[in-house]
């Protein structure tokens, strides 16, 4: 092999290093971000349930409405789940390590 094709290989090698770190630091910025969504969509699910409260609230105070409030508090209550459903999807994405093989 003629020092020409060494240096060629040392230089591809080298790229592929660079290549690999990028792409783990990639992976890390996607796993933030994903961890930071889904404390936000937490935050969502918390908004819903006080939401679902105050709806259960007032069916208590205006009995003539109760269904409706009912049926609206039960509503965010589905909401709530669904996004803590989502939060802990992100959260397992985010926790998954996709470089192992």
């Amino acid at each position: 092999m003629s020092s020409a094709d060494e240096l060629a290989e040392a230089e591809l090698a080298e790229a592929a290093i660079r290549a690999r770190q990028k792409a783990e630091v990639a992976l890390e910025a996607a796993q933030a971000a994903q961890r930071s969504a889904a404390q936000s969509v937490e935050q969502s699910a918390a908004s819903h349930d006080r939401t679902a409260d105050s709806y259960e609230e007032a069916a208590e105070r205006d009995k003539r409405r109760s269904d409706e409030y009912r049926e609206h508090a039960a509503v965010h209550r589905q909401y709530a789940q669904d996004d803590r459903d989502m939060a802990k999807q992100l959260r397992r994405m985010a926790n998954s390590d996709s470089t192992k093989n």
